[in-house]
């Protein structure tokens, strides 16, 4: 063998300063290198941004500085949307959807500064904190079930799974209350940690939802290996039912598949009459959506005349209250936030 010529094209990007994910390290390293490439062999070229994204990046690190003040302030709080029986429209539950005040008292929704937590790490914390919140309204409210919506990173978070059995060991009234919903895409990631995940928490009392069902490529083995005891039928096969004959096959299969393990079914999205009877008469266990009823910052299961506790420990009625977050009973021994 003779010698033999190597050359060598680098494409280098910074992280965490240029990008938020693996994904997007590897997508703009790969930018790097053709403009490497096009330099000639032993070319290198950092990733550079662009006026553009520097100006994303600077947006996207102060909502993330607002998100972690808000956590350190208690400035942030749920939005309560019911889900109810399908026959008879009698409350189920409600669904927790994070809100954020702004320090000038604006009410933040969560599509404004969720993307960015998942983007910059915070996820996590922000699942924790949630957590406490809807375990203190379960404590504080003996009438209600309410759902939890987590992100796909934290189904193989331990220290959420930890602080999960930490609030509720001891306490089953409690958990029987709590509806913890997972993503399907997320769930599907990892089936045996996913299945751990809800083997854990079922045997806590908690009822497991399986969220944007049909979204994913669940089959039957799949829903054999996960334990789950609701699906939430995903909402774009729901908003055009009415006018789209596939949509209202798919649902139907969709059902067909959940009936036959025996599982409940919540249709999310439901923002007609109409669409509610074609999911009644379909089958579908549950309805949510703004047709239902909107998200709202006030407890609806609380009557106006209700005396409840406000942050300083003052008792005042529903009416006088301000529908800011409170914070944990003195009497509730709940660990702090990681």
């Amino acid at each position: 063998l003779g010698a033999v010529a190597v050359t060598t094209t680098i494409g280098a990007v910074p992280f965490p300063e240029a990008a938020d994910t693996a994904q997007d390290v590897m997508m703009k390293a790969e930018t790097a290198l053709g403009r490497a490439m096009r330099q000639g062999p032993n070319g290198y070229s950092p990733y550079t941004m662009t006026p553009e994204e520097r100006a994303h990046r600077a947006e996207q690190l102060e909502v993330a500085e607002e998100v972690r003040r808000a956590l350190s302030e208690n400035r942030l709080m749920f939005a309560f949307q019911p889900i109810v029986a399908s026959v008879g429209r009698t409350n189920y539950a409600y669904e927790c959807l994070i809100r954020m005040r702004a320090e000038d008292g604006r009410i933040v929704p969560a599509g404004s500064f969720v993307p960015v937590v998942e983007n910059l790490g915070l996820v996590r914390q922000l699942d924790r904190y949630c957590l406490q919140l809807a375990v203190r309204e379960l404590i504080d409210h003996e009438n209600v079930t309410i759902a939890l919506n987590i992100s796909g990173l934290t189904v193989a978070d331990h220290s959420w799974l930890r602080l999960l059995v930490a609030l509720l060991r001891g306490r089953p009234e409690v958990g029987h209350r709590l509806i913890v919903e997972i993503t399907e895409t997320a769930a599907l990631e990892d089936l045996e940690e996913s299945a751990r995940f809800i083997n854990t928490a079922r045997n806590l009392g908690c009822k497991i939802a399986l969220d944007d069902f049909g979204a994913g490529y669940t089959s039957f083995r799949h829903l054999k290996s996960l334990p789950v005891d609701i699906v939430k039928i995903d909402g774009t096969f729901v908003r055009n039912l009415a006018q789209n004959l596939d949509d209202q096959l798919f649902v139907r299969t969709l059902l067909g598949l959940a009936n036959a393990f025996g599982l409940e079914t919540i249709a999310e999205c439901v923002e007609t009459e109409e669409i509610a009877r074609i999911l009644t008469d379909f089958g579908v266990s549950y309805l949510q959506g703004w047709h239902i009823g909107a998200p709202e910052l006030r407890r609806p299961w609380v009557e106006a005349g209700d005396a409840v506790t406000d942050p300083t420990g003052t008792v005042v009625t529903l009416a006088q209250r301000a529908p800011a977050p409170r914070r944990l009973p003195q009497a509730v021994s709940l660990p702090p936030i990681a």
